[in-house]
């Protein structure tokens, strides 16, 4: 069986500005450790599926594809082979039709696809290993099975999958519906109830089955890929008629409406890393629950992230539950549990560019 990572390196990580920005998005940083969060999520499914490095396949921007291959080839100088660029953002639908039709024709339709978001983080390997050994089970029973985290709170800002049982969480579970990011107090019931996920956004099925999906159910979207690609080529897909692919995520052109999909329960210590209060949750913290980086002192200070990556000394004292993000060009101090006002910040900011 041969397993092939599908990356997916869209998204801008606004609500992680000013360190992501247009021309060098969350996926490219280094947030977390000493490696970006791609180089981090390649490597990863290398360890857990024992895939061969140079079958790494990648879907980007076009206006990304330096950076891909660049981090492709500091990794293992075999990859770089399979960077497919998309001219213009479509959403993941269009990314994933665009990857299995590049799957069939270099490693047939046998070959197993587990597309992969960039940017997330996983803190239990272990736990993913065995949730992707299981799901490689119902992928050749020719399920389509995504993988759900078990929620630890009761999160706003994820979607969700609810499944028939909460009895079985040891190997994939139908999935009965997907639900759009909660207020509150849905949040809370799911949390209670016990057999709500969080979406990860990560899937597992033969190249075969996502095509005869896509047949089955969007159809207009898998042949303006295909055009595309005639027009262009499997790497780089003709502008014009790709710009007109229906945006969709995978999900609601493929996973809500197959009879096909499945859900693989796991506990893998996962987060999107999608704002600062998350990249503080998942980092090493002192003694008073802060995480620094760079030329930093805090004085009566806790519970915050400090970031000075312009080689000045950021200097806090007296503070709590605050972020503060010092870059060459801008700084940022917000409060760490809400990214409300920073969304506010950046829309006034496109307003006056």
């Amino acid at each position: 069986m041969r397993i092939i990572p599908v990356i997916l390196c869209g998204g801008s990580g606004t609500r992680l500005w000013p360190e992501s920005r247009n021309d060098c998005p969350k996926q490219f940083l280094k947030l977390v450790d000493n490696h970006s969060l791609l180089e981090n999520t390649i490597n990863r499914s290398l360890r857990v599926s024992a895939a061969r490095a140079e079958d790494i396949v990648c879907v980007c921007l076009e206006n990304q594809t330096q950076q891909v291959k660049e981090t492709l080839k500091s990794i293992n100088p075999e990859m770089g082979s399979h960077i497919l660029s998309e001219p213009s953002a479509r959403n993941t639908a269009a990314a994933v039709a665009l990857a299995a039709l590049y799957c069939k024709k270099q490693f047939g339709e046998e070959s197993v696809m587990w597309v992969l978001p960039s940017d997330h983080f996983v803190g239990n390997e272990p736990a993913l290993s065995q949730a992707l050994e299981k799901a490689l089970i119902a992928a050749n029973a020719g399920n389509m099975t995504t993988f759900g985290i078990a929620p630890t709170r009761p999160e706003t800002g994820y979607g969700y999958i609810k499944y028939t049982s909460a009895e079985h969480i040891d190997s994939p579970s139908p999935i009965e519906k997907f639900v759009e990011k909660p207020d509150i107090e849905n949040a809370i019931k799911f949390l209670q109830t016990g057999n709500y996920l969080w979406n990860s956004g990560m899937f597992l099925f033969r190249t075969q089955s996502v095509l005869m999906e896509f047949e089955t159910h969007s159809k207009d979207i898998l042949d303006a890929v295909k055009h595309a690609v005639d027009k262009g080529s499997e790497h780089s897909p003709d502008a014009e008629l790709y710009g007109k692919v229906v945006k969709l995520p995978f999900d609601k052109a493929i996973m809500e409406k197959t009879k096909q999909a499945s859900v693989m329960p796991c506990d893998i210590a996962w987060s999107d890393v999608g704002t600062w209060q998350s990249i503080w949750e998942i980092s090493p913290k002192s003694g008073d629950q802060n995480v620094t980086t760079g030329h930093v002192i805090t004085a009566d200070t806790s519970n915050c992230l400090i970031r000075s990556n312009a080689g000045r000394l950021v200097a806090v004292a007296g503070l709590d539950n605050i972020v503060v993000i010092d870059t060459k060009d801008a700084v940022l101090v917000t409060c760490k549990d809400s990214s409300e006002p920073l969304k506010k910040i950046i829309t006034k900011m496109e307003k006056t560019s």
